[in-house]
């Protein structure tokens, strides 16, 4: 079965993905800690659902330190608008760049989706 690594802010945020992916029949793990999250990459998930309003997110370089384990694919979802910086397809490993803002839960189901059935090509 794949696994999704969910990381979000805050608990609601955290479960209502997780129980959208689960219902897609997708496992899921899932913390409120960037840091945390880097110990969690050792459990082989197939994807990354990263919401970047994650407290901590400017203390560590996930990014980077997810491209030195195993390079998980990547989806990344931020309260901006797509015509940001971070929208850029620049970072290896980052399939998508979702705005909170223009994106529903179900879009955002849609693209994890997608990347768990190209066996995590983006």
């Amino acid at each position: 079965m794949s696994k999704v690594l969910i990381i979000g802010p805050d608990q609601a945020t955290i479960k209502l993905y997780q129980a959208a992916i689960s219902f897609q029949g997708l496992e899921t793990i899932t913390t409120s800690s960037v840091g945390e999250a880097l110990s969690m990459i050792d459990k082989k998930p197939n994807l990354i659902l990263l919401d970047i309003t994650t407290p901590d997110i400017k203390d560590i370089n996930l990014i980077k330190e997810i491209q030195e384990k195993d390079g998980v694919p990547l989806i990344i979802v931020a309260d901006i608008k797509k015509n940001h910086a971070l929208s850029e397809h620049s970072i290896e490993g980052v399939c998508e760049y979702l705005s909170k803002a223009d994106t529903s839960v179900g879009e955002i189901i849609q693209k994890v989706r997608k990347v768990i059935d190209q066996g995590g090509k983006c």
